[in-house]
């Protein structure tokens, strides 16, 4: 099945870089094997590309060290006395769009010698990284790239948090990580922990909460739990994370509106939400009518999650938010398209163009928590999160009726 569909997904991707196949169609086969976030558009279209001196995705499934077994693991006691377990990364509720950022369960004790089996079969844009104390960043500035002398710098996506490096062992001495899981859906990443202590990790894209432990005890030592209460406590931690979820998600599905002197409404929406593990991945409210002269406060309401707010007129092509590319050496890189990163068309929107508040929502980093857009033109308009929708309406996406003044 793996292999087939790497053949598939290549051959497509190189229809679509050769002008055969529409971004649409694209989407469609990239959809029917699990991979249809349009975070992995870009992604897929350079893999199909990048001159690795393999076919398409094969060569970036195959490369570096990639802890990706070939058969599904059977979890439990080994032929070689150790014993594998099975931890989950990640959970969705897709009709309430909620992501669950975490690892389940969130600390699991197991011996030296033992693996583990991360679970990506939920999907989610996940790594499962080891590497210290230190969150490695999903963007930085392009190496190669020359300093501005005004402006920005270019930025890109950190190669180290989409591809698999370090091996298959971990042992605190060096960075071990998964990769995203965008084309490792369905694949097994196994770890084996060869040396007693106490080991943090994290998902790279979600670092600021999707957090988990692993404690090592010396080979031999009785363990606490056994798989069957790893998988309740995961359970249970799923649960409580849904309820804490959808308790989000109510909270602003009714917008705060203010009357202003001019008869004109101020509205504030939600940009995702949710503090914690439980995300909550759309604009909220999901539809609302407003009148013409109105302005919406877009605030963020899920902080370290980056997202977007963006228009585009109808019929036209949206840019593409990463840009496919390679470094000098030949392997990949993932530009981050200025159009999408950074702020576009001002803040007045009358229907036609491209306007984008730009990535907000990590104050670290310098990006704003909120943006706002005034609305002059009456018509029913799409807008959505360049990161984790469409303008075609699916993902994080909502609608806006701008009617007539009265």
């Amino acid at each position: 099945m793996f292999d087939m569909r790497n053949r598939v997904l290549s051959d497509a991707i190189a229809r679509y870089e050769n002008g055969k196949m529409t971004r649409r169609q694209l989407m469609r086969v990239m959809g029917a094997f699990g991979l249809g976030a349009v975070g992995t558009l870009g992604l897929a279209r350079a893999a199909g590309a990048a001159p690795r001196g393999a076919s398409g995705l094969r060569s970036i499934f195959q490369e570096g060290g990639s802890p990706v077994a070939a058969a599904t693991p059977q979890i439990g006691p080994q032929a070689d006395g150790s014993t594998l377990w099975k931890v989950q990364v990640g959970a969705m509720d897709m009709e309430n769009e909620l992501d669950l950022q975490a690892f389940f369960p969130g600390e699991i004790t197991i011996n030296a010698g033992d693996s583990i089996w991360f679970d990506y079969g939920m999907g989610g844009f996940h790594t499962v990284t080891f590497s210290g104390t230190d969150v490695l960043p999903i963007i930085v500035p392009d190496p190669e790239a020359a300093t501005p002398t005004a402006g920005p710098r270019q930025v890109i996506l950190n190669p180290l948090a989409l591809f698999p490096s370090g091996g298959t062992v971990v042992d605190g001495t060096a960075l071990v990580t998964s990769g995203v899981d965008a084309f490792l859906e369905g694949q097994p990443i196994v770890y084996k922990f060869s040396t007693p202590g106490t080991f943090d990790y994290y998902c790279i894209p979600h670092g600021a909460v999707m957090r988990a432990k692993v404690i090592v005890q010396e080979a031999g030592a009785q363990l606490p739990n056994d798989q069957a209460a790893y998988d309740a406590m995961a359970a249970e931690q799923i649960e409580a994370l849904h309820q804490e979820g959808l308790a989000e998600r109510e909270k602003y599905l009714t917008p705060k509106s203010t009357v202003r002197d001019d008869g004109t409404t101020l509205w504030e929406f939600a940009v995702g939400a949710g503090p914690g593990q439980a995300r909550v991945m759309t604009i909220l409210p999901k539809e609302q009518e407003i009148t013409v002269g109105d302005t919406i406060k877009f605030v963020i309401q899920s902080i370290n999650e980056p997202h977007t707010v963006s228009f585009i007129g109808k019929g036209e092509a949206p840019p593409e938010d990463t840009m496919p590319g390679a470094f000098a050496d030949g392997s990949p890189k993932f530009s981050v398209n200025p159009l999408t990163f950074l702020p576009q068309g001002g803040n007045v929107w009358s229907g036609t163009g491209w306007l984008n508040s730009g990535y907000m929502g990590i104050a670290a980093a310098g990006l704003p928590m909120e943006w706002e857009c005034t609305f002059d033109t009456e018509g029913e308009y799409i807008y959505y999160c360049v990161l984790h929708g469409d303008s075609q309406g699916n993902g994080m996406a909502s609608k806006l009726k701008v009617s007539p003044k009265a």
